[in-house]
């Protein structure tokens, strides 16, 4: 699992393509955004070749914005298909698309922005984009109506507006806060501003969204809130391109269950066009990625770190480009709060026997031989604060304690479920690794745990609550409101229904709070408190690993959600 966490808080760079070191190094980190609308299509400077990206997960939703669909395996496809007011540089920093538009905060008292969407933005169906799609991005994201609506991943920023001032067709929309907010400038970006349109006619609507600003709860609006929440998601190899136009500088064109999905440069894109015609997504298991590029069938990889992939690269030579760092993604153990793991004695019973050090000393320091425990998940370990946000309460868990794990499980033998995302086609060799550490560790204090895998893990038995702790990672970026929806009571991202009311609180006082120091003493104050409660175990900052093969130009590496497609439009082939 991966969460699309959104942040403007800039960070240093951490991970960069040796192919681009130069670029990464720049302040304008790249091609992802024009200064201007070049207003020329696709097909006047847009080669007709074919670059390859070996990618692991598959594509499930057209809508990422749900909580069931918040994952950087849609995110991916859809930032180059669903453009909006930004996007994340390779460094952290919020980076203005201003081919889709431009915006500027107006005021402080109240928090005004203007946005002003470019003139030319079109869907690929030929509807213009306008401020009825921002309203209901405003509607299904604020959580205005109420749990039983529309159902978001987060509603961090969105719940602070006010109701988009505008009217049906204007290009001109101006956002008033009823609160501050820290992210303000990372508000309606890549793969969130979805074609209001297609849910009108989809919904049977008579009106358009922006007339139900005032009245948002109305029961006309059930069947719409309906298909925003399910109407886009897939079956594998499922395309319903009738309702799926694009806004950026990619289309949808195709895709074949479990091989591949292709991306063609948009010809209604009024943009600065795309170098390159087709970006193909061919989903390979990590470890036999490094053999794709070998034999040509792909230029570029980015796949979940492992041992033995870094190992095949370093075996290549000098026949492709490849780097190690590591990127805003961490690893964590989840305990589910609607069971048994509803004890905290048994919570940190299981965290006592968690070998932490051995998992980062066995299978992650021959990747990132810096690697250490990591001990906060509002920051990560190569970040600026981290090692003053670290010392909150993690590293009485940094030693295996069995005596004091039995004495806490008072002699019982407890069997313990551990739900993850296993492919059998794809196998992740360094979870596996992973969850046979726990088992043999925790078996001395006396859990029997058990690995309880399934390729649906994600679709099904993490919203149903049928696991007993969880192992995946959180995908971000460096967003001080980046954890929307994990730790909030009822948050879209909080299945294990963790709920503390001083949490909520602080998380919503961090959201308003603009200044660096006060923030970093929120931050504190909840991590304190998520390790009182035992919320989870983070484990490590993931490392990461990139390659690309040397006849492919202009790929730089990003370590945020937003990955290496967040600049295609510079990809281009020798």
């Amino acid at each position: 699992m991966s969460t699309n966490r959104r942040s403007a808080q800039a960070l240093a760079l951490v991970a960069c393509s040796a192919l681009a070191l130069t670029a990464c190094a720049t302040s304008s980190g790249g091609g992802a955004s024009s200064s201007s609308s070049s207003g020329s299509s696709a097909s006047a400077t847009t080669s007709n070749k074919t670059i390859t990206w070996a990618y692991e997960q598959e594509f499930a939703s057209y809508n990422q914005n749900t909580g069931d669909n918040h994952s950087s395996a849609n995110a991916v496809v859809l930032n180059p298909v669903i453009d909006g007011f930004w996007a994340f540089k390779p460094d952290g920093s919020v980076q203005p698309e201003t081919d889709f538009g431009t915006y500027q905060k107006t005021s402080d008292n109240p928090l005004t922005v203007k946005y002003t969407i470019n003139p030319k933005a079109t869907w690929s169906d030929g509807v213009p984009v306008e401020c009825d799609d921002m309203v209901l991005t405003w509607l299904a994201d604020s959580g205005v109506t109420g749990a039983k609506g529309f159902q978001p991943a987060g509603t961090a920023g969105y719940e602070q507006q006010n109701a988009p001032q505008c009217k049906a067709g204007d290009k001109d929309v101006t956002i008033t806060y009823k609160t501050p907010f820290a992210d303000w400038n990372a508000m309606y970006g890549q793969a969130e501003i979805m074609p209001a349109h297609i849910v009108e006619k989809q919904a049977g609507m008579t009106k358009k969204f922006v007339d139900y600003v005032k009245t948002p709860t109305s029961p006309d609006l059930k069947k719409a809130i309906d298909f925003w929440n399910k109407g886009w998601a897939l079956n594998p190899g499922q395309l319903k391109k009738d309702i799926m136009p694009s806004s950026g500088p990619y289309m949808i064109d195709s895709w074949s269950a479990g091989q591949s999905l292709t991306l063609k440069a948009n010809p209604k894109w009024w943009g600065t066009p795309p170098k390159t015609g087709t970006i193909v997504l061919r989903y390979i298991a990590g470890n036999q990625m490094a053999q794709a590029l070998q034999n040509g069938e792909a230029q570029i990889m980015d796949p979940q770190p492992q041992v033995d992939i870094v190992n095949q690269l370093k075996g290549m030579g000098n026949q492709v480009n490849f780097t190690t760092g590591e990127q805003f993604s961490w690893e964590h153990v989840d305990f589910n709060f609607k069971g048994e793991f509803k004890d905290k004695n048994l919570r940190e019973a299981f965290a006592k026997c968690i070998p932490r050090q051995q998992i980062i000393d066995n299978l992650i320091k021959p990747q990132n031989a810096n690697a250490k425990i990591l001990e906060a998940r509002w920051l990560y370990s190569f970040q600026p604060g981290y090692d003053e946000l670290a010392q909150t309460g993690g590293q009485k868990y940094d030693t295996v304690d069995i005596a004091g794990a039995k004495q806490l499980l008072g002699g019982k033998t407890v069997t313990v479920k551990v739900g993850w995302r296993k492919d059998p086609q794809a196998l992740n060799k360094r979870r596996v690794d992973t969850i046979a550490l726990i088992q043999a560790s925790c078996k001395q204090a006396g859990f029997k745990v058990v690995d309880s895998g399934t390729p649906t893990f994600f679709d099904k038995e993490w919203p149903a609550g049928q696991w007993d702790v969880a192992l995946f990672a959180w995908q971000g970026s460096p967003l001080v409101s980046g954890n929307s929806g994990i730790y909030n009571t009822g948050g879209g991202q909080n299945p294990q229904g963790y709920s503390n009311p001083q949490v909520d609180k602080l998380v919503a006082q961090l959201f308003q709070t603009v200044d660096k120091t006060q923030q970093m003493a929120l931050e504190k104050q909840i991590e304190q408190t998520l390790w009182t409660d035992l919320f989870n175990v983070p484990l490590f900052t993931f490392p990461a690993v990139f390659a690309a093969t040397k006849n492919v130009q202009g790929v730089v590496y990003n370590p945020t959600q937003a990955d290496v497609i967040w600049n295609s439009r510079d990809w281009a082939l020798k």
